[in-house]
């Protein structure tokens, strides 16, 4: 946990997690450098600690992050399976 933050409960930290998850399943339009980084600021996690998580090289998370970031489709699922998360297509018209 980023030690900028009080350390949260176990009950505090479910709460907190299915929290974000909320948040991201209300915002289908986001895009995924925009969930990364909502999901590791949100959760107070450190790149290393999200990389553990997710079994995610540190560099590769933080360029997932950016906007012109350019990840694998692997590296996508990685990130969204340790959250529980699914990756869709939708069709715009």
């Amino acid at each position: 946990m980023d030690k900028r933050f009080k350390a949260l409960s176990p009950i505090e930290q479910i709460q907190k997690r299915q929290q974000v998850l909320d948040i991201i399943e209300q915002h289908p339009e986001w895009e995924i450098h925009q969930v990364a980084k909502f999901l590791r600021t949100e959760l107070r996690l450190t790149l290393q600690e999200m990389a553990k998580i997710t079994k995610i090289a540190p560099q590769t998370l933080q360029k997932l992050e950016q906007e012109d970031g350019n990840p694998t489709l692997q590296s996508i699922l990685k990130l969204f399976n340790a959250f529980g998360l699914t990756v869709s297509v939708k069709r715009n018209f």
